[in-house]
């Protein structure tokens, strides 16, 4: 609980740093007139949407479980996921409208302005990389955040180094050009998001998962003769459930406890599943899933 809330502290910290940086990028693209800048400033409101979820997801997943909610409220940021991936696909839709009027009205562009405020992002966003950096090799939630802010201070790397080429070559195209780009980022993010939310609803079971390879291990207890009716699915990101039926072989069926103890530790360690179903069934059941 302690590592959640040092976590959790340090989240707060970049979700308070990338609005201020939403706001100020914006500022900056009105005055310069990039579009690029703009582009930009809703690249970064991915970061705080997303670490606005991983919050989210702490907080919601503290609320007890009730009879009308018995898994609780986890699904809840898989929901406000895929909000957020359907509000990343309008604004690149808005993106490549605007870069459409932009083409045949071209804007001329402040450069000076541009790269002093995409600076100052670019100097926030190595602030929120290094704040995240070493939870993200032990958290997932934290990783997901790191991964947004280094994809986004890529793009303001291009968005700085399209204000230092519009210098030389004073051509509002550079900033279109740069705005496509992010405008493709963002639409490839809203994607991943969308279909990774869509699997979860759909039961999917996890990409990290193979199923073959659960019916291969418990294939390997000497007490199991027969596996069936598997199923692996999402609860939310990083909370997975699975049920099985299995059969114990004659001699064994007065060790079932000792079993299923055996069958939940193997999961969680190998496969990382903590929440499991397991039905024992005799060797001579009548059950037989193959008719």
């Amino acid at each position: 609980m302690e590592n959640h809330n040092h976590i959790e502290g340090k989240l707060g910290i970049v979700f308070f740093i990338a609005v201020g940086v939403f706001v100020l990028e914006l500022a900056g693209g009105l005055l310069s007139n990039s579009l690029a800048l703009i582009s930009d400033s809703f690249h970064i409101m991915l970061d705080f949407v997303a670490v606005g979820v991983s919050l989210f997801a702490f907080r919601i997943s503290r609320r007890p479980h009730s009879s009308h909610l018995t898994f609780g409220f986890h699904r809840a940021e898989i929901v406000a996921t895929f909000v957020n991936g359907i509000l990343l696909l309008v604004v690149s839709v808005i993106i490549f409208y605007e870069v459409y009027n932009r083409f045949f009205n071209p804007h001329v562009v402040n450069s000076p302005i541009l790269i002093i405020f995409a600076a100052v992002g670019l100097c926030a966003n190595v602030v929120m990389a290094c704040l995240l950096h070493k939870d993200s090799k032990t958290n997932l939630n934290a990783k997901g955040s790191y991964v947004h802010v280094i994809g986004d201070l890529i793009s303001t790397i291009g968005v700085i180094a399209g204000g230092v080429a519009m210098i030389f070559i004073p051509n509002p195209m550079i900033d279109l050009l740069i705005s496509v780009g992010i405008g493709v980022m963002i639409i490839r993010s809203g994607i991943i998001l969308c279909r990774e939310c869509l699997h979860i609803f759909m039961e999917g079971t996890p990409k990290e998962i193979k199923v073959d390879e659960i019916y291969e291990a418990l294939g390997k207890f000497e007490e199991i003769v027969e596996t069936h009716d598997l199923h692996v699915w999402c609860l939310t990101s990083n909370m997975c459930a699975m049920s099985v039926h299995v059969k114990v072989r004659e001699g064994f069926s007065n060790k079932n406890n000792v079993l299923l103890g055996k069958i939940k530790g193997m999961m969680k360690i190998r496969f990382g599943i903590d929440h499991c179903t397991i039905q024992i069934e005799d060797e001579h059941d009548l059950i037989n899933p193959h008719k």
